[in-house]
């Protein structure tokens, strides 16, 4: 099954760092620092670890996927808005078989949520509202970190940049919302049955950030789906690869992606890797 919950909380709506997960990137006398993210976590989960602070003080810059500050302006949250809205007189409904959709209304009512307000969006941006919501119902209501880095970086002056666009990062949603509305919401709905389990799975993989666990819960099934797999990871993962390499980092950086972007054979630990880097775990002082 396509788990829409840890996709989304992994890679698209990426706001949140693995502990003990900073790595030190080494060649010659350059360095930067890489972590990887989730969505949201609970407030139990802070303060972070002393790690992150460290690198984020020891770098030049902070790096996230993209512009977080342009990316929730309300000219950006619009712009995303309008790319995820059906015409008038569509909606989610009609897209989805009548099974589906009774089970989605259902779940809506169940659940409280406005049915209107998720129908109105095409199936990637309606699961991501979905996803959202039943993560802050279980408790992830504290401030993401990449947006927690983000202000940190700005008190202390520091530049914040984008491995992406806002243009290119909106553009992940419609390229999932082009692989189909009945797969998209069947899976999230699955998911949404059982997700404390994906969120405490979740949770134990940020405490250990362990590669080989994320690879093996969320990447194997992730890459079922050949194209969807190619264009939302490894595409993204070896333009991202180019500009890290093409970097030249006179002063550190601090570069934080979405946790699956990290993990497998294609992730960015092991393409660094293979670009004669020496990766190296931070653990206490950087």
């Amino acid at each position: 099954m396509f788990r829409i919950f840890s996709f989304f909380t992994f890679v698209l709506l990426s706001s949140a760092v693995f502990a003990d997960g900073v790595w030190k990137i080494s060649k010659g006398p350059e360095h930067f620092y890489l972590a990887g993210s989730i969505h949201l976590l609970s407030t139990d989960d802070y303060p972070l670890p002393p790690e992150y602070l460290k690198a984020l003080h020891n770098s030049d810059s902070l790096v996230l996927e993209t512009d977080l500050a342009q990316l929730s302006s309300p000219a950006g949250i619009q712009q995303m808005i309008d790319l995820n809205s059906y015409p008038s007189g569509e909606n989610l409904l009609q897209q989805l078989s009548e099974p589906l959709a009774r089970q989605l209304a259902d779940y809506c009512k169940k659940n409280n949520i406005p049915l209107e307000q998720i129908t109105r969006f095409k199936p990637a941006f309606a699961a991501v509202m979905l996803t959202t919501t039943q993560l802050q119902a279980q408790g992830a209501t504290a401030p993401g970190v990449d947006a927690y880095l983000q202000d940190e970086a700005k008190k202390a002056g520091k530049k914040v940049t984008g491995l992406e666009t806002m243009q290119q990062h909106l553009a992940v949603l419609t390229e999932l919302n082009n692989s189909g509305a009945e797969t998209l919401i069947k899976s999230t709905m699955e998911d949404l049955t059982d997700s404390s389990e994906d969120f405490d799975a979740m949770r134990k993989a940020w405490r250990s950030g362990d590669l080989q666990q994320l690879e093996h819960l969320y990447l194997d099934d992730l890459k079922s789906y050949p194209a969807i797999y190619q264009s939302l990871i490894v595409k993204r993962n070896n333009a991202w690869v180019k500009q890290l390499v093409q970097a030249r980092y006179q002063t550190p950086v601090f570069v934080v992606v979405g946790a699956l972007h990290l993990a497998g054979n294609d992730g960015l630990i092991k393409q660094l890797a293979q670009q004669g880097y020496q990766i190296t775990k931070v653990q206490g002082s950087l």
